[in-house]
Formats: C-alpha cells, sequence, structure tokens
C-alpha cells in the first residue's frame, strides 16, 4: 500500500496485478511525496485505519483473472525464468499446488479473492477505481490522468510467462479455482 498526503492518492497493491510498475511510476511521478506503507496490505488489516481516516482519498488498485493471477504466482514462486519444463509437468505440479492452496485455511493476503483488499471486515469497499490488468496500459493511464499526472512510459516489471494461462489448467484445477475464487469472478465477471 502506497500514499501520497500531497496528492491525496492511496494505492492498494494486489499481487501479481502490475503493481510493482505502478508503484514505481508513482514514486517516478510524485518523487518523495509516496510512502510506502506495507507492500501488499489491504483494507482488512491494520492498514484499514489508514484507509478510514482518509475517506477523501482517491484509493485505487489492480485486479486480474484469478486462473491468469494464479499461474503468474506460481510461475513466480516455482519456475525460474532460466528452467525450461514440461507443459504436462507443470500442469501437475500446478494441480497439486492449487489444490493445497484451496484447502488450507490461509489467513495471508494472498490467498484472499482480490476484491478482499478492497473491502474492510465489515464488507465495506473502500476504493474509487479498480483497474484491471488486462487492460493495464489504458487503466493506468486512466488512472494517473485523474491524478493530474502524464504518463508516456509503461515498463513492464515482474513479467512471468507469456504462455496462455489456459494450457495450465486441468479441468479439477480450473474447478478449484472457481470455487476458491468465486468471489472475484462474480464481482469482475472473469470467465476461464
Amino acid at each position: 500500500m502506497i500514499i501520497s498526503h500531497k496528492y491525496k492518492t492511496i494505492f492498494i497493491h494486489v499481487h501479481r496485478t502490475g503493481g510493482t510498475t505502478i508503484g514505481n511510476l508513482l514514486i517516478e511521478e510524485m518523487g518523495n511525496k509516496v510512502e510506502t506503507i506495507s507492500q501488499h496490505g489491504n483494507a482488512k488489516t491494520e492498514e484499514s485505519a489508514l484507509l478510514e481516516a482518509h475517506p477523501n482519498y482517491f484509493t485505487f488498485g489492480f485486479v486480474r483473472n484469478p486462473w491468469d493471477r494464479l499461474l503468474s504466482w506460481y510461475s513466480r514462486l516455482y519456475e525460474p525464468a532460466d528452467t525450461k519444463i514440461g507443459i504436462e509437468e507443470t500442469r501437475r505440479d500446478f494441480e497439486a499446488f492449487l489444490i493445497d492452496l484451496a484447502k488450507n485455511d490461509h489467513d495471508d493476503a494472498f490467498h484472499m479473492n482480490q476484491l478482499d483488499y478492497f473491502t474492510d471486515k465489515n464488507g465495506k469497499p473502500h476504493f474509487d477505481k479498480i483497474g484491471r490488468f488486462e487492460s493495464f496500459e489504458t487503466d493506468v493511464i486512466d488512472i494517473f490522468e485523474t491524478l493530474g499526472h502524464d504518463i508516456h512510459r509503461i515498463p513492464k516489471l515482474n513479467v512471468t510467462s507469456e504462455k496462455r494461462y489456459q494450457d495450465y489448467y486441468t479441468d479439477v484445477a480450473q474447478k478449484t479455482i472457481s470455487e476458491a475464487c468465486r468471489g472475484d469472478i462474480a464481482q469482475f465477471g472473469y470467465q476461464f
């Protein structure tokens, strides 16, 4: 979570949604007028007090198709860029990873639906704009224009595989994420 009191802005950084790029752009555009509170804070944690204390700040973040996002997370954790393993082996390991993730009651932010980043303990939303990873460049430009900044260059950072995420999912893995991320799927209209 990044805050700028000068620009009255709060950025909620959801994992694997382009947040590193956005954070760097905020620092580049706003200089020392931004403060990183926590890398991946959300409205349900201690940062909720910060959001409640500044209800007039422009609060924004990004979301990503949950199937794509979880593959990106898995790839970031388990597939170093210089390793080339077969897609069938990756699919088996990935399915096991997702099943384990879904059956365990994880409390950390990476295991939540993305919508949870933007709502407090009582389900109250805390955002003005949620951009989409799928329309990243357009949404970043729009948000920065809202903040009074004209962005011309959007670097791509922490990029994982450019393969289609659908190729990595078995039917079981697809269903696992459909159930685990049903809140995001319903709220944001994502489809496999």
